[in-house]
């Protein structure tokens, strides 16, 4: 479900709530073709030539608009999780390692080289 912030406040009484935002509505055309609503459009960036991914899960459309350099947009997920490019690097090398000794213990075939 795409949750977004609401310019419009309501004062009740000493508490202060947010106001609903109204439903946002678009039609379907034939070719299948919609529009993503300005409001939702301006919070998330959405700007003409952006790609969006389409999910449907339990019976519910979503819609998660791609990055358009997916790598940037990822910069910085990990920080403070507490791992660390070195510990990365020390596991890709017990792979590489678990990698070799497996080719190792295959039996060779016709196709690969001998060693």
């Amino acid at each position: 479900m795409l949750l977004l912030p609401y310019p419009r406040d309501v004062e009740a009484g000493s508490e202060h709530v947010a106001e609903e935002p109204p439903p946002e509505v678009s039609k379907v055309y034939e070719r299948g073709q919609t529009v993503v609503p300005k409001r939702i459009r301006e919070a998330l960036a959405i700007e003409s030539g952006a790609h969006l991914q389409w999910q449907v899960r339990e019976g519910v459309i979503q819609v998660i608009p791609v990055p358009s350099n997916p790598v940037r947009a990822l910069r910085g997920l990990l920080k403070g999780t507490g791992y660390t490019y070195a510990r990365f690097l020390r596991e890709r090398q017990l792979e590489r390692e678990a990698e070799r000794r497996r080719e190792a213990a295959e039996p060779p075939t016709s196709l690969t080289p001998p060693r």
